[in-house]
């Protein structure tokens, strides 16, 4: 049985009998270890997974991977793409005529699903809906591949080199400003104009990956190439009424 001494000068102590009849000083209660103490100036490191992104030029690639499929059909395209990646799909369908494909109809099979996907985009829609007629609409996968893979040293680098910058150029009003850009874009593709197809899908191209890459200086350049194609079409308009004779006051 433990007998309490009381130390002069000092906190009482208990001796205890040992095995061999000696006693012997009791030792303390080791203490309890407290919480960690993060050091001043260091980050603590995080325990949620990070989380990969896709890019673009890795969807792409995987899209024409299989080379056992004859077409790619509109279905398959957003599909692979997802419903909501509204950037990405309207860069996506904007390659056949930033690189042109010598393929009847290809022009349609831009515009109108550009022309929708843009409409969404005004009206606030979260997720992609196109008719089943269009999703039905396929295209070659031996024109469509090629223009793919050189687009993609491109795509390639100018993802390296975007950022998150002017961030009021991403927000939901101006992606409804930028859908009706776009739809104007896709207008002018339709008309048959020479020479404007190309600079106006190109237009669409680079404002579809700054809205995918969050990056309001390559959306700007996209309008910026937009606003020079529109003001292209009005010159050639007016010398084609000047020729006739035609002058606008």
């Amino acid at each position: 049985m433990a007998t309490t001494v009381a130390v002069p000068g000092g906190p009482s102590s208990e001796i205890s009998p040992s095995v061999d009849g000696k006693t012997k000083r009791g030792t303390k209660r080791a203490r309890k270890p407290g919480p960690a103490v993060t050091p001043v100036g260091s980050k603590r490191k995080s325990s949620r997974p990070k989380v990969a992104v896709r890019r673009t030029s890795d969807i792409l690639k995987q899209l024409i991977s299989d080379e056992s499929q004859q077409v790619l059909t509109v279905e398959q395209i957003v599909k692979a793409l997802g419903p909501t990646s509204f950037g990405t799909s309207l860069m996506v369908f904007s390659i056949p005529e930033v690189l042109p494909i010598p393929v009847p109809g290809m022009s349609a099979a831009v515009v109108i699903p550009t022309a929708i996907i843009s409409a969404q985009l005004i009206s606030g829609k979260g997720e992609i809906r196109l008719p089943n007629t269009l999703l039905k609409r396929s295209i070659p996968r031996k024109a469509f591949a090629p223009a793919v893979r050189a687009i993609l040293p491109f795509l390639e680098r100018a993802e390296r080199g975007t950022r998150a910058r002017w961030r009021w150029a991403s927000n939901p009003v101006t992606k409804r400003f930028l859908g009706l850009f776009i739809l104007i874009m896709a207008a002018v593709i339709a008309l048959p104009i020479p020479f404007t197809n190309m600079p106006a899908a190109i237009s669409i191209f680079i404002i579809s990956l700054g809205m995918v890459e969050r990056d309001g200086v390559l959306i700007s350049l996209g309008i910026l190439l937009g606003l020079a194609t529109i003001a292209m079409i009005g010159a050639v308009g007016l010398g084609i009424l000047s020729l006739f004779g035609v002058t606008v006051a």
